[in-house]
Parts: C-alpha cells; sequence; structure tokens
C-alpha cells in the first residue's frame, strides 16, 4: 500500500483535488502509454516525445520526485542513474493505481516511496530540500484551480521539496485561447469535452504567461516555452 509520512495538509488556495478511480483505474493506465503518449501527444497535443524524454536523461539524478506519474513512461525508459540500492525515487499522486503501476515499474532498479497524496495541499509527505531531480508532467491542467495563480500551492510544494541544486521540469495543457501555444481542431474539440466532465481537466484559465510568473515566485533560474498546446518548463535554484 502507499506509504505516507506524518503531515497535517492544508489547501491553503481553498482548492481541493479529488481522487479519480474510475479514470486512473489500473486499466486505463496500462493503456496510458498507447492512448496519450503515442496518439494525444502526437495527434491533439503536438508534444514531442523525444525532447520530453530528453529532460529526464538529462536530469534524472538519484534523488528523484515524480509527481502524477501516470504510467511512469518517461521514467521508465531513463537508465537509472545510480544502483538499485542507492537510487531513490519518491512518486506521488492522489490516486493510487498510478502509484501501485510506479512501484511495480521500478522494482528492481531502484528504492521507492510511494505518497498518497493532493499535490494542491502543503506540507507535502516528502523530504524537504532533498530531491536534485523532480518531474511533474500533464497534472497541472487536470489539477482544480482558476488559473495558476490559484494552482500555486503545487509549483510551492515544488520548491519546498528540491534540493539547492536540484532541477525540476514538467509540462502542462493551457487553456485553448491562450495566444503563447498552438491547439489544433482536435485538441480544442478534447479540451472541451475534458473541461465539461466532472474531475478531468481544468485548464480554462491556465496560461503560459501566468504559469511563469507562478514559477517565477518560488524558482531563480527558469525556462519555460510553448509546445504545441502545452507549456514546458525547467526550474531550478528554489526561493527559499
Amino acid at each position: 500500500m502507499p506509504e505516507n509520512t506524518p503531515h497535517t495538509p492544508q489547501h491553503r488556495t481553498g482548492w481541493v483535488s479529488r481522487s479519480n478511480p474510475r479514470l486512473y483505474s489500473p486499466r486505463n493506465i496500462e493503456r496510458y502509454g498507447d492512448l496519450i503518449v503515442d496518439k494525444a501527444h502526437r495527434w491533439a497535443w503536438k508534444l514531442d516525445n523525444d525532447q520530453l524524454q530528453d529532460l529526464y536523461l538529462r536530469h534524472v539524478s538519484a534523488q528523484h520526485l515524480e509527481i502524477g506519474p501516470a504510467d511512469l513512461h518517461f521514467l521508465d525508459h531513463t537508465p537509472a542513474p545510480a544502483l538499485e540500492h542507492q537510487w531513490q525515487v519518491d512518486v506521488l499522486d492522489i490516486n493510487t493505481a498510478p502509484l501501485e503501476a510506479a512501484r511495480h515499474k521500478l522494482k528492481g532498479r531502484a528504492q521507492v516511496q510511494l505518497h498518497e497524496h493532493d499535490v494542491l495541499a502543503l506540507p507535502w509527505p516528502t523530504k524537504k530540500r532533498h530531491y536534485h531531480s523532480l518531474a511533474i508532467g500533464n497534472v497541472l491542467h487536470c489539477v482544480p484551480g482558476a488559473g495558476f495563480s490559484a494552482k500555486g500551492t503545487a509549483i510551492q510544494g515544488m520548491a519546498e521539496a528540491l534540493a539547492d541544486d536540484g532541477v525540476a521540469w514538467g509540462y502542462t495543457l493551457t487553456s485553448a485561447q491562450d495566444p503563447s501555444t498552438r491547439t489544433n481542431r482536435l485538441a480544442r474539440a478534447l479540451m472541451w469535452h475534458y473541461n465539461r466532465i466532472d474531475n478531468t481537466f481544468h485548464n480554462r484559465g491556465d496560461r503560459l504567461a501566468d504559469l511563469e510568473r507562478e514559477l517565477k515566485r518560488h524558482f531563480a533560474s527558469l525556462q519555460v516555452w510553448p509546445m504545441g498546446a502545452a507549456a514546458v518548463f525547467v526550474a531550478a535554484e528554489p526561493i527559499r
């Protein structure tokens, strides 16, 4: 079962995530690589999987935190940066099935700690100022909140977890109306549909410029750029 360290979470923005075991079921997690990474990334969101994989290849460390792992596609395709007993991977998600999938995929490769937790609730049950790498992909557009300012506790949690010399990276789909990113007809139709379904997408108010502004509140070194319908970022030097 997922393991949590003792903590008293607070939802400082008033927004609360809810688990979605029907959507993130074991069966759907098994199909995630085919439906999302292979098909949706290519045809709808126009994400370059090679570039996303390269972020992992360049930055994954022996003390890694993966947030919202889904099927752990990119981390699973990343060579271990250390021997099994030296590679420490913490995984945080509000849903159980992705956590169990991560445990299975990392078995024999890393020392794994699972945390079943809402990314909006501070403090996180993970270690503070500890992780030399942190990844959060396809997560923030699923987190409730009217824009990135309302999702700021998730970004604050990232900064609190990252070591002073660590690197955090991620990507998230922005609104179909965001002038900084690019959506095709399929992407707009899917976003409209997923935002109408309860507890699926929450990105109508998400803008790349607002994400950059929120990240700058917590990181002194930052790169943010558009990729298809998404904003991609690499952040370092957390502001204490």
